[in-house]
């Protein structure tokens, strides 16, 4: 039944009143995703707002922020960061109090950390449940932090598997790709064969240095850890404060075997670092690579055709057929608990994320959507590899460690996926590893 206008109004100061930043679910009963309204009601409390961000996306955002400016009367003030330099940057406002920039581009892994150390503005009074719950599901994981919301997705990832075209008809290889659909999939075991196959073919005395299988980001937890989680491994404990009994189990020791095997034969590359594993697939130097959804732009830009690469869901094990794991999480938006004008920062971060905007910024950028409705028919025209991470994000779909050290737990981990990529013992680098990485987050117990 509709309340009276007084009662509205009422209702609303009072929200105004005990929330930093307000929801849009005045009128979200009428809006759909990719419709969100800019505020609504709040518009007029709101009007003549100026807000800065900091980020590296700033020519997306500058390209598509007119509209929101037009439609609320804010002002929104973009600054720019590079990519490598962002996340150390926050680290230098943010512990010093700064209310400089209300609204911050946070890597998705970094929420519990920036939670923690109280950064961060909870983002439940900017949306509503049913907003939050249309994001996809290992998005909601990467932003929530003990109940709380705190980073909205910008986009998402999602881990897809490559063939080089010229290096499979140059060994004489067949394979019908087109037999799967996400629940039927390549086994490693198949793939390893297949690459073994072109190695013997096409480069019998290693002269041309023809890698099987490269990945993407090569000793990099976001591509590394899903071999562990595709047998079954978990990233961290439930409570996200240990790697002790997880790193050490069979599945993780099952996986790190096999990898530095496979190393150690030449299937996967010793040597080669993150960028250069990505150019080794670019110049017919490798048969495969896991790369991430985004990546047909990248590979075409380096001179590649479309006949001359195809994809596919990337690899399950046998016997883990229900274990298969994919990459996900990305870039996000949070409040500065420290920020001014939270109220219009809440209106920005859900238009830019849930609404509007966030439809103009994936026009404007390669991220996989953050929820099921944006796979649309266009966006499958725009990079058909989306219809391969619309069925990973809803059914394999595994975030980074949820951590407040995950900072310190991601150059643990990267740097014991390169020692046993080289040959280190791999017993010892495990230990080793749980004993720095328990040290680090017992700091957040």
């Amino acid at each position: 039944m509709r309340k009276t206008w007084a009662l509205v109004m009422s209702i609303l100061l009072m929200v105004t009143l005990m929330s930093g930043c307000n929801s849009s679910s005045e009128t979200s009963d009428n809006t759909t995703a990719g419709e969100g309204s800019a505020g609504g009601s709040q518009i007029a409390a709101t009007e003549g707002t100026t807000i800065k961000l900091l980020t590296h996306y700033n020519e997306e955002i500058d390209a598509i922020k007119s509209v929101f400016e037009e439609e609320t009367g804010i002002t929104v003030e973009v600054d720019y960061c590079s990519f490598d330099e962002l996340t150390d940057t926050y680290e230098v406002i943010l512990s010093s109090g700064s209310s400089e920039y209300d609204v911050l581009v946070v890597d998705g892994p970094n929420t519990a950390a920036y939670a923690f150390r109280g950064y961060l503005e909870p983002l439940n009074s900017c949306f509503t449940d049913e907003e939050i719950n249309e994001f996809s599901p290992s998005l909601i994981e990467q932003g929530t932090v003990d109940e709380s919301f705190y980073t909205a997705p910008l986009g998402d990832s999602s881990t897809i598997l490559y063939y080089n075209n010229n290096l499979l008809e140059e060994a004489g290889v067949e394979w019908d790709w087109d037999q799967y659909d996400g629940e039927k999939r390549i086994t490693w075991e198949e793939l390893i064969d297949i690459a073994r196959e072109v190695q013997d073919k096409v480069d019998p005395d290693n002269s041309k240095n023809i890698t099987g299988i490269e990945f993407g980001q090569v000793s990099l937890v976001y591509m590394m850890n899903l071999l562990a989680n595709s047998m079954g491994g978990a990233n961290i404990s439930e409570d996200g404060l240990s790697i002790s009994g997880i790193l050490d189990s069979e599945p993780w020791l099952n996986t790190l075997n096999w990898y530095q095997g496979l190393v150690d034969e030449g299937v996967f590359s010793r040597g080669i670092a993150v960028g250069e594993t990505y150019n080794n697939f670019y110049v017919d130097k490798a048969a495969f690579i896991i790369m991430t959804a985004d990546s047909i732009p990248y590979a075409e830009a380096a001179g590649m055709t479309a006949e001359e690469y195809g994809y596919t869901y990337v690899p399950a094990f046998e016997g883990y057929e229900s274990e298969v794991a994919t990459g996900s999480g990305n870039w996000t938006m949070a409040i500065n608990s420290n920020s001014k004008n939270k109220e219009a920062a809440g209106q920005f971060v859900n238009w830019m994320t849930y609404g509007e905007g966030n439809d103009l910024f994936l026009d404007e950028s390669y991220l996989v959507p953050n929820m099921d409705s944006r796979f649309t028919e266009e966006a499958f025209v725009g990079n058909p590899v989306l219809k391969l991470a619309q069925y990973e994000v809803a059914n394999t779909a595994v975030v980074r460690a949820v951590t407040p050290g995950f900072n310190e737990y991601s150059a643990a981990l990267n740097t014991m996926w390169e020692d046993i990529r080289n040959g280190s013992d791999i017993e010892q680098t495990v230990a080793s590893t749980i004993e720095q990485v328990d040290k680090a987050l017992a700091a957040y117990k």
